[in-house]
């Protein structure tokens, strides 16, 4: 890894130096040829691969080394204009872990931490709590079977708490319920219940068009998660938080924006932690009909994008 006084330190713990990725890819590829970094960390593949001439794939699952190679990328005196950003089954394991622990507090799910598969138990059932961005499945319900079959003394019924489910499932399984002695699933659909796991952050943008040009406006930017972090309302926010920049870490502007994917042509990505975007941007256009969009990303890696409309 790279020495605390090396130059090119940017301070990820597992960055490595230029100079050994840039004999890698030499050694391994040609100008034109595609380099994959399914862990990007601090971006130097990415940056390297730019550097030599070879396109680059660069993916992680940890939002803070996106924006990392995202700003390093940004840096590069000869980079290419255009970076498409891909956001891939909207996961985030912080996340998760974050929704999984509502249900748990809500509900009041005795957890254990000797217990590997389960999540705890609830009124003497097993509590399985299923990934909460998606639906229930079968496959979700089949998981929990092969458990059960590797506990042949387990007798306990289970509990499955999930975020959307199907009448197909719910039916089949009151089938089996009747069929069953033990280990009869009971499933708890959170969000009919009225439990909303996450609120997405809002921002006020204005997009005021002259000519070949667009002047974009970030009028206001407020994020649930933040100020539940914070342990704060609205109105305490704004009287103890001067701007609301304060909560952005970066924006990224598409000035061709499709919806398929977004490529970022110009990018706000303050130099010091206690910098503020400027908020305030004037891109020029392509062409006449195209559409305007803007990417923040705050503190917390939450990605919100708002695009023009018309």
């Amino acid at each position: 890894t790279i020495q605390g006084d090396d130059d090119e330190r940017i301070g990820y713990p597992t960055q490595k130096p230029e100079a050994l990725l840039e004999r890698i890819i030499k050694a391994s590829s040609n100008e034109g040829d595609i380099v994959l970094d399914c862990f990007v960390g601090s971006g130097t593949t990415a940056a390297v691969a730019e550097k030599l001439g070879r396109r680059w794939i660069a993916a992680d699952i940890n939002k803070g080394a996106i924006q990392t190679t995202i700003k390093r990328l940004q840096k590069l005196p000869d980079t290419q204009l255009g970076i498409a950003h891909y956001r891939v089954n909207n996961y985030d394991a912080s996340t998760d872990l974050e929704r999984r622990d509502i249900v748990i507090k809500k509900y009041g799910v005795q957890t254990d931490r000797q217990e590997a598969f389960f999540d705890g138990t609830l009124d003497g059932t097993l509590v399985k709590i299923i990934d909460l961005t998606k639906p229930l499945t079968p496959l979700d319900i089949q998981t929990i079977k092969d458990e059960l079959e590797n506990r042949p003394e387990e007798s306990r019924n289970i509990t499955v708490f999930c975020y959307g489910t199907n009448s197909n499932i719910q039916a089949e399984l009151k089938a089996e319920n009747r069929r069953r002695a033990v280990n009869k699933m009971f499933v708890r659909d959170i969000g009919s219940e009225g439990v909303t796991t996450f609120e997405p952050a809002s921002a006020a943008v204005d997009f005021e068009r002259n000519g070949e040009s667009v002047k974009i406006t970030i009028a206001d930017y407020i994020s649930p998660t933040i100020l539940a972090r914070m342990d704060i309302d609205r109105t305490i926010f704004d009287e103890q938080i001067d701007d609301f920049r304060a909560q952005i870490d970066c924006v990224l502007i598409d000035t061709d924006y499709t919806g398929e994917h977004f490529k970022i042509v110009e990018s706000d990505l303050p130099k010091k932690k206690e910098d503020f975007v400027d908020g305030e941007y004037t891109v020029s256009l392509p062409r006449s009909d195209a559409r305007v969009a803007i990417k923040i990303i705050d503190m917390l890696g939450e990605e919100t994008v708002v695009t023009e409309q018309g």
